[in-house]
């Protein structure tokens, strides 16, 4: 088993999972080299199959087939259908927390929201089934852990935006206050506008798009800021 610092994003997530009670446990023995190639194929093929399909009509069926392999190599890896969709979204969480996490310290120019938005839109975009994905769970499994998974990921990030601000609040940058409000407000605005504008369409959006949209929400996020007068 891996080990990760706590506060890094793979460590975040690996938190997460524990916290919200979806983690299985993993087969107690080691793959040898043939067995780990036969894992990588399933997740390959999973993810594949969970973008095309959605998380309530993938079946292990589709991904053994896309995989190559036998129904039975599937359980000797993962205990459940719900294990390996965790595994197929858990590098796309680990992104965005890692992206989302670089806005701390950042400045409340304008100019530095937009850049730190464009970021994190980008990295939505690269991870965007991974959201789409853990949203349709979170509402369609009978597994209730996704929806604690969902919940527990955007109070994660509303906590890190509260910390931001009352960073920038001590440096002088913002008013000082109880800014419990204003985070949830930014991680709404935030979260809708990129579901919508990327993670729902059909593709992919432009790189350029990706800047516009970013910088719109930049400019959303400095105006909703509570300035001081000099700043």
């Amino acid at each position: 088993m891996r080990t990760v610092g706590e506060g890094s994003a793979p460590g975040v997530i690996e938190r997460i999972y524990a916290d919200t009670g979806v983690a299985d446990h993993a087969p107690t023995k080691r793959p040898n080299r043939r067995g780990e190639q036969t894992r990588q194929r399933l997740v390959a093929a999973a993810t594949e199959c969970f973008a095309e399909y959605g998380y309530s009509r993938t079946r292990v069926s589709d991904i053994v087939s896309r995989a190559g392999t036998a129904q039975g190599n599937f359980y000797r890896h993962f205990s459940s259908l719900d294990h390996l969709f965790l595994e197929v979204i858990r590098p796309g969480l680990e992104d965005l927390v890692a992206a989302s996490t670089k806005r701390a310290g950042q400045d409340a120019d304008l100019a530095s929201l937009v850049d730190s938005n464009i970021a994190c839109l980008r990295a939505y975009a690269r991870r965007r089934h991974a959201v789409r994905l853990l949203r349709e769970a979170a509402t369609a499994s009978a597994n209730d852990g996704f929806e604690r998974l969902w919940t527990r990921m955007r109070d994660d990030f509303v906590s890190r935006i509260h910390h931001w601000l009352d960073d920038l609040a001590r440096g002088g940058a913002i008013v000082e206050g109880d800014h419990t409000l204003l985070a949830e407000m930014l991680v709404c605005l935030t979260e809708q506008f990129a579901y919508v504008h990327i993670a729902l369409p059909s593709s992919t959006p432009r790189p350029e798009r990706l800047v516009e949209l970013g910088t719109a929400l930049g400019q959303a996020w400095f105006g909703m800021l509570p300035r001081i007068a000099s700043a």
